[in-house]
């Protein structure tokens, strides 16, 4: 795996756990440090990679099969990495990822049935061998995770599936930070924001360091 001046943090997690609030908190608290951050959304923040966000959460859509939701996550991806991540990781940047090849894995591996060590593979070569240099997982049970959402807005095709669906995602999230504990934080996301906020820049701080 290539190194470079900058960082690559993921927060990560099943459905409703705040991921996007957590996102702009972090990069805010890092630009008050005094670091150069951004934020990038997964699938996202590129033309190409919003048009294949928009297939992927479409509930007007026929229900896809697991392998290419796996395919179009990664295409997605692909274009991320080389149009935004990787040129700010090479010119010093801290890039905060809300979702990567983590989700991929939970949803479409632990959930779906794709076979998760073909989709860590599928991930370093969409991604060209670029991995995070720390994920997060903000935990949160399924039902208040669900019901956080459907306050927020309507929910998405993925969001709309079973909630067994959703337990098997949120499984397998624990599951790969159990295996992977060098890579991955697990923070409790039930609590009061500011708390989750605290024990996710502490975990950072530990990589910037």
């Amino acid at each position: 795996m290539a190194t470079y001046p900058g960082k690559f943090i993921v927060l990560d997690g099943p459905e409703g756990a705040g991921k996007t609030t957590q996102v702009e908190r972090l990069v805010h608290r890092l630009r008050r440090d005094g670091r150069q951050a951004t934020a990038v959304r997964d699938p996202g923040s590129t033309p190409v990679s919003e048009r294949i966000r928009d297939i992927l959460l479409d509930k007007r859509l026929p229900d896809m099969d697991a392998r290419t939701e796996v395919f179009l996550y990664m295409a997605s991806r692909a274009e991320m990495v080389a149009r935004i991540i990787r040129p700010a990781l090479e010119v010093g940047l801290v890039v905060v990822c809300d979702r990567f090849v983590s989700s991929t894995v939970a949803y479409q591996g632990a959930a779906g049935g794709v076979d998760t060590a073909l989709i860590w593979e599928l991930g370093r070569i969409a991604c060209a061998g670029l991995e995070p240099d720390l994920t997060v997982i903000l935990d949160l049970d399924v039902e208040a995770g669900l019901a956080r959402r459907e306050r927020e807005r309507p929910r998405d095709r993925i969001e709309s599936k079973q909630r067994a669906y959703h337990e098997k995602v949120r499984r397998g999230f624990l599951a790969m930070a159990r295996e992977r504990p060098q890579e991955f934080a697990v923070v409790d996301a039930s609590r009061p924001l500011d708390e989750v906020a605290r024990d996710i820049e502490e975990a950072v701080a530990r990589v910037l360091r």
